[in-house]
């Protein structure tokens, strides 16, 4: 039976990773949405809402199943409920993507340090994922210190919003901000996650 209950735990760490793999893919899909040419924007759109449905529905029948164990319900609750952050982020891109149809791209002096924000955010979500199934200490460490680059990053954007000569229209500039806060977190919870990685890997371990 221990064996049996480690496999079951060990399988619910690689739907979770799955999970949190999910919502890098919409994480993607809305940045894409947000960065590309009109002409390419729907395929993004299309990729981000394709994968928080399926999100949904997986997030739905993990909460229905029975979990392996406390240390099951630990971590399934736990990374669940970053999970579903991370899609709700998402779908905030999605809206503020949707808001700017109308409206000039920002200059790309903005530009670069929010696409910076954004890719470090992104692959943070990515290197979580691994993390999760691996609990190996030095995945976790390299996720933690990436939290410092993307608030780097973030404090250079907004020093270029604050001291920039002809300052940005309001709205490009409010929307910069919240799409940046939207990152931070997103990276927070990538965070989270890895950040008790090594424990869930453990727990199954000691199973």
């Amino acid at each position: 039976m221990p064996a049996d209950a480690h496999r079951a735990h060990r399988a619910l760490i690689t739907e979770l990773a799955g999970l949190v793999r999910l919502a890098h893919t919409a994480l993607r899909g809305a940045t894409d949405t947000l960065t590309r040419p009109a002409e390419e924007a729907a395929a993004g759109v299309r990729t981000a809402e394709k994968a928080l449905a399926e999100l949904r529905a997986r997030i739905e029948e993990d909460a229905a199943g029975t979990l392996a164990g406390p240390a099951g319900v630990v971590a399934g609750v736990h990374v669940g409920t970053e999970v579903e952050a991370l899609g709700q982020l998402a779908e905030r891109l999605l809206e503020v993507a949707w808001s700017r149809q109308e409206r000039d791209r920002v200059d790309e002096r903005l530009r670069a340090p929010l696409s910076g924000i954004a890719d470090t955010a992104l692959q943070l979500v990515a290197e979580a994922a691994g993390v999760l199934e691996s609990g190996a200490p030095e995945g976790v460490a390299d996720v933690l210190a990436r939290l410092h680059e993307l608030g780097a990053r973030q404090r250079l954007l907004y020093e270029l919003l604050v001291r920039e000569p002809a300052p940005a229209d309001p709205v490009d500039t409010a929307d910069l901000v919240v799409l940046a806060c939207c990152y931070q977190r997103c990276a927070a919870h990538a965070g989270s996650i890895a950040r008790h990685a090594g424990l869930f890997s453990r727990a199954g371990a000691a199973v």
